[in-house]
């Protein structure tokens, strides 16, 4: 029975509660590959389990080079430093040992990386992909960018454990919600503007850390602008924190493919957010979501006052049946089909 070898940032193991999206999605991975009985074992990448960061690459391939023998795909799951410096290894390795390879990209943003990039880099990069038995992106429109150079290049999305869906009716009570960074780039000054013209029948309230003291967002300013700020949340609480509201508000003049819509898609939430390249890819307009331009805060304005109980149950069952393309499960199916890899029996 063939086995795997996943290399990707595991939990972090002097803060279990410092978990970022990649380790989320690594580890969610992790824990579908054992319910299915899928033979593997795992190299981590995450650095805060590396006491010394210099060692850190030496030690992981010296891991890779010991196991290499024992696995028959070995799966590179990067971030863009592993990408660039883990990538070429695993290809001459598995060239020397006659094993598959995957490589799955986090993160939207290596068509901006290669574009910026000068001559070698750029042939690093395309030889990459090139030389990789099957190649994964979290984006479609990075898969259309990049599947010219490998056509076994296919979309693994960011995902959620299905067993967070939550299967009720949602009625619209004018409960509005923005979950994630406080930061100029998130659209917190255009949501504020829309905040503070809202008739007292909404409620649109604003969770997360503030991240950057250069900013001028604080306690007392939101304060003092009248806008409900709740301050950050513990991530075991944001689903549950979530369900109170109707509608994710997410204003972001940058994003890839936010894990909060995919956790408002699973309670049947509806989301207002800006026409970003992966934001588009996960929300349809007047579908599963209401789409506006990015700083246009009269469209975001009219977006939440359009909303009333019969749109509003049209863009619940929609969000409720999107979150069928970013189950774990049915993704970590696709995953394995793609590299041609059987469980158990």
């Amino acid at each position: 029975m063939s086995k795997i070898l996943l290399i990707g940032p595991k939990q972090n193991r002097y803060n279990k509660n410092d978990t970022g999206g990649i380790t989320i999605l690594f580890e969610l991975l992790i824990s579908e590959l054992i319910q299915k009985k899928i033979d593997f074992s795992t190299i981590d990448t995450l650095k805060a389990n590396y006491n010394n960061n210099i060692f850190m690459f030496p030690k992981i391939i010296l891991a890779l080079i010991k196991n290499i023998r024992k696995h028959e795909h070995i799966s590179l799951h990067a971030t863009m430093n592993s990408f660039l410096v883990l990538s070429p290894i695993i290809i001459i390795l598995a060239k020397i040992f006659s094993k598959k390879t995957s490589l799955r990209k986090f993160a939207g943003s290596l068509d901006k990386v290669y574009n910026n990039s000068n001559f070698f880099k750029k042939f690093v990069i395309r030889t990459i992909i090139k030389h990789t038995d099957t190649v994964f992106f979290e984006t479609k429109y990075l898969v259309n960018t990049f599947k010219k150079y490998n056509k076994n290049t296919f979309w693994f999305p960011n995902v959620r454990d299905a067993n967070i869906q939550i299967k009720k009716v949602r009625k619209f009570k004018k409960r509005f919600v923005y979950i994630g960074s406080i930061n100029e780039e998130k659209g917190i000054d255009e949501l504020c503007e829309v905040i503070r013209k809202l008739d007292k029948s909404y409620t649109c309230d604003l969770y997360g850390p503030i991240k950057y003291t250069n900013e001028k967002y604080s306690i007392e300013y939101f304060k003092k602008i009248g806008v409900n700020y709740k301050g950050p949340l513990n991530s075991n609480d944001v689903l549950k924190v979530m369900d109170r509201y109707d509608v994710l508000v997410l204003p972001s003049h940058r994003e890839g493919y936010p894990g909060i819509i995919i956790e408002a898609f699973a309670l049947g939430i509806p989301v207002i957010a800006t026409k970003l390249q992966g934001i588009m890819e996960m929300c349809t307009d007047n579908k599963n979501a209401l789409l506006v331009d990015v700083k246009k805060t009269q469209q975001l304005l009219e977006a939440i006052k359009s909303i009333d109980n019969t749109k509003y149950d049209h863009l619940h069952k929609e969000a409720v049946k999107t979150f069928s393309n970013f189950n774990s499960n049915i993704q970590t199916d696709l995953f394995l089909e793609h590299i041609n890899h059987k469980g158990k029996k």
